[in-house]
């Protein structure tokens, strides 16, 4: 599993796709930060298939996120690709509440 943390976002008919790779912690802030005027909406889809570790300042960075393409652009936003780590992760956090996640 790939540690050093990029993201690809790629438009998937009117989603947007975005796929995670590698560690979201703390390193990961320049390219969060940026990450919401990269999507277009109005769905937008997180694979998190690539992922490994998430800390808490990876997960402060996704909810900020999250947070910021519902409130900002209406955007909904749904999960995918979580390993069963990280799904405990999201429901503990309060991700879930701001995303939904795939079945």
């Amino acid at each position: 599993m790939e540690t050093d943390f990029r993201v690809e976002v790629v438009r998937d008919g009117i989603a947007d796709v975005i796929y995670f790779c590698g560690t979201i912690d703390a390193k990961a802030e320049q390219i969060m930060n940026g990450l919401s005027g990269q999507v277009r909406g109005p769905d937008v889809r997180c694979d998190f298939s690539g992922t490994g570790r998430i800390n808490s300042m990876g997960i402060a960075f996704l909810l900020r996120f999250l947070k910021s393409l519902r409130d900002r652009k209406n955007v909904r936003v749904s999960l995918c690709g979580l390993n069963q780590m990280n799904a405990m992760l999201f429901k503990m956090t309060g991700i879930y509440l701001l995303a939904t996640p795939e079945q």
